[in-house]
């Protein structure tokens, strides 16, 4: 018999999935940014929808919140390249992690994975759409865009190694139980 709790019934998984969102809405515009530095860690909610539901739900989670907040709280002008990058890292995250074995070595070897295409997506495609909204600070071209953005590319990435594990096993093995 299923728990009414269950990760599998169709209305948590919604409620956790819009909980999920306004989560990383609230995040991601609570901390304020510049068109060249911003970190947060919007990613973690993401993360945990990709855990628990799969590639397709973190995608959406990640591409639905930043809508929501580039309508609602806007930065600059709604950039939906930088959307989709969001998607993609959202889909990057639900495929590296989604019903994987995240048990001792593997789970660090998954958030390095995760890491290293994190920082590859935010160098080159949100450096990309960045550079296509608002051009090269000081009239730099996309690859001076690409090497001012490195640092914080870099300290992202790090964050995405060092927090994931942390929250695989503080936060989603009491979820999924």
């Amino acid at each position: 018999m299923e728990r009414k709790n269950s990760v599998h019934t169709r209305s948590y998984k919604l409620v956790l999935v819009a909980l999920m969102i306004a989560m990383t809405l609230i995040i991601n515009r609570v901390f304020p940014a510049t068109p060249v530095y911003h970190i947060s860690f919007d990613f973690v909610p993401v993360f945990i929808v990709a855990v628990t539901f799969g590639p397709v739900w973190s995608a959406l989670t990640y591409a639905i919140a930043d809508a929501i907040g580039g309508i609602l709280f806007p930065v600059g002008p709604f950039n939906p390249g930088i959307t989709f990058t969001l998607l993609l890292l959202g889909l990057a995250f639900g495929l590296v992690f989604y019903k994987k074995d995240l048990s001792g070595i593997k789970l660090w070897l998954r958030a390095f994975i995760a890491a290293l295409i994190s920082l590859i997506i935010k160098l080159f495609g949100t450096t990309y759409f960045l550079y296509l909204t608002y051009g090269g600070p000081g009239g730099m071209g996309y690859f001076a865009y690409v090497i001012s953005r490195i640092p914080n590319c870099v300290i992202f990435s790090l964050l995405v190694l060092v927090l994931l594990p942390v929250i695989q096993k503080v936060i989603i093995e009491r979820i999924v139980k």
